[in-house]
């Protein structure tokens, strides 16, 4: 039988699908989709109901994933706020919305922003969480990176060491949470002169990505050409260029030519080969 457009299953139904074009990399359908959940919600339901709350939190996140930020911003503080009047402050729900909405003011310049609102989720995540439950590790991998983007270096180190330690404990070495961090903090190594640990740790996760994940995967690159870096400030000008035009030729095989993401790593390329010059 035909279901009115707010029906509940329908309503749950159409949410899940959203979320699962989300995970297929399919971020314009799941914003499409998720907007009319939210507005027939909207319509049908308290603006402090679960539900409401839980299609808003999810278009938050594909509006960010598809490069709305200031959208996914204004949708999270909303959310957030009304979060705030109806949650105890160490509800998973609360907890994860405030992570999201970190996010995305990092990704939209508020960098401060992101930093406090972290460092409030990370210390009421210490209160309640085991120190390997993965949502706390999260949030503290997230204030890492947003210590490392606001010029505290020291503090992204020092948590991200702490974190990988953990890591190490719970997880395969080649899970990709574990690999991410570790990515994250030879950047932070990086930032601080400890360049070779950095060269150490990356060409760690270079030789497990090689492993595991296709030669084309975005991560496997994206490690190859932060190690290519680590060589370059580590005085290896020759692996930098050699990994570096290995990176190239596998972004060439799968980008069109006048894709943009190719020119960050050409650009290194031509920098690294000119540094290399006697």
């Amino acid at each position: 039988r035909n279901l009115a457009e707010n029906d509940h299953n329908r309503l749950l139904s159409q949410h899940e699908l959203a979320r699962a074009y989300q995970a297929n990399r399919q971020v314009k359908e799941a914003v499409k989709l998720l907007e009319r959940v939210v507005t027939i919600r909207t319509e049908v339901l308290a603006e402090d109901h679960p539900s409401r709350l839980a299609s808003q939190h999810e278009l938050a996140g594909a509006y960010q994933a598809n490069g709305q930020v200031k959208e996914a911003v204004k949708l999270l503080e909303r959310v957030v706020a009304i979060r705030t009047e109806v949650l105890a402050e160490d509800h998973p729900s609360r907890l994860a919305s405030q992570h999201e909405l970190a996010g995305a003011y990092q990704a939209n310049g508020q960098v401060k922003e992101a930093v406090k609102l972290l460092e409030r989720v990370v210390a009421i995540q210490a209160e309640v969480l085991a120190e390997d439950y993965p949502s706390r590790l999260a949030s503290q991998h997230n204030l890492a990176g947003a210590y490392q983007t606001n010029g505290q270096v020291k503090e992204a180190v020092k948590l991200l060491e702490r974190v990988i330690t953990i890591q190490a404990e719970v997880l395969a070495e080649d899970h990709p949470n574990r690999l991410a961090s570790q990515h994250v903090l030879a950047g932070a190594y990086q930032a601080n002169k400890q360049v070779k640990e950095a060269v150490k740790l990356l060409e760690r996760v270079v030789t497990i990505e090689a492993e595991v994940l296709t030669e084309d995967h975005p991560s496997r690159l994206a490690s190859q050409h932060e190690l290519a870096r680590a060589y370059q400030a580590n005085g290896q000008a020759k692996e930098a260029v050699k990994l570096l035009e290995h990176v190239v030729i596998v972004k060439r095989k799968i980008m069109a030519e006048d894709h943009g993401g190719r020119s960050p790593v050409t650009t290194s390329i031509g920098r690294v080969a000119y540094c290399f010059l006697p």
